[in-house]
């Protein structure tokens, strides 16, 4: 799952589609999981839970949250995700089941004010005037 991650944050949509089942591989749109991918400013990976996938199992369940940025929001990508290991050994991904929260920062009263030459509250690392002080 992290290295899927890590190819998304990267746009190398290539080791994505490599890692799909390969009962999965005709239907995935590899331009728009490349433009998707690029669009995105990742903040993260959370990995909320697992089940299965150790050394003696054929198939593995990932629940996790991606945090990324887009069009001015951050989007929190909730999905379960489950793998199937294929004869060669390596982990497949078959399937996912997803939503997607948008998450604003949330204001406080008495909270001092954000700068704009201050780190975005987001967490994005970028200052809040090029994030969500725009």
């Amino acid at each position: 799952m992290r290295s899927r991650y890590t190819a998304y944050t990267r746009g190398d949509i290539g080791y994505i589609a490599a890692t799909l089942a390969a009962d999965k591989r005709a239907a995935f749109d590899a331009a728009a999981a490349r433009q998707w991918a690029s669009r995105a400013t990742w903040l993260g990976l959370r990995i909320v839970s697992t089940a299965r996938g150790q050394i003696d199992d054929s198939d593995g369940v990932v629940s996790f949250v991606a945090s990324y940025r887009e069009a001015g929001k951050t989007i929190e990508h909730h999905e379960v995700s489950q793998f199937r290991r294929d004869d060669d050994g390596a982990w497949r991904f078959v399937a996912g089941d997803t939503r997607a929260v948008v998450v604003e920062p949330k204001r406080t009263a008495g909270a001092a004010k954000v700068g704009r030459n201050d780190p975005c509250p987001c967490g994005s690392g970028k200052k809040s005037k090029f994030c969500c002080g725009r």
